[in-house]
C-alpha cells in the first residue's frame, strides 16, 4: 500500500525490528511495537522513504549474519552495548576455537 499507492505506513518486519532494536530506536519486543516506536519518533511524510533505507541500508552496512558493530557506521557509534559484548564473545570464542 505504501509505495503502490503513497499511502503513509511504516510496515515492519523481522529486518527492520532488528535494527530498530541494535540502534536503540526501540525495545519492542515484537513487530507491532517496534512500528508504535517508529512512527512516534519520525513524522509521517517519512515513512515510506525510511522504511525502504532502513532496509537498504541494513543489507549493505548492518546485516543479519556476519554484522561487526564497529564497522557499522550507525551501530559503532549509537549501537547497544549488548552488541559490543556479543560480537566480542564470539570473536573470543572463535580465538579458542582455533587456538
Amino acid at each position: 500500500m505504501s509505495q503502490a499507492f503513497g499511502v503513509p505506513a511504516f510496515p515492519v518486519d523481522t529486518h527492520i525490528h532488528r535494527l530498530a532494536w541494535r540502534w536503540g530506536l526501540s525495545n519492542g519486543k515484537n513487530v507491532e511495537q517496534t512500528e508504535r516506536d517508529l512512527k512516534s519518533l519520525f513524522p509521517e511524510d517519512k515513512w515510506n522513504a525510511l522504511h525502504l533505507q532502513i532496509i537498504y541500508f541494513g543489507r549493505e552496512l548492518c546485516p543479519a549474519r556476519g554484522h561487526n558493530p564497529y564497522a557499522c557506521p550507525i551501530c559503532s557509534k549509537f549501537g547497544r552495548k549488548e552488541l559490543f559484548e556479543e560480537f566480542d564473545l564470539q570473536k573470543i570464542g572463535k580465538k579458542n576455537q582455533k587456538g
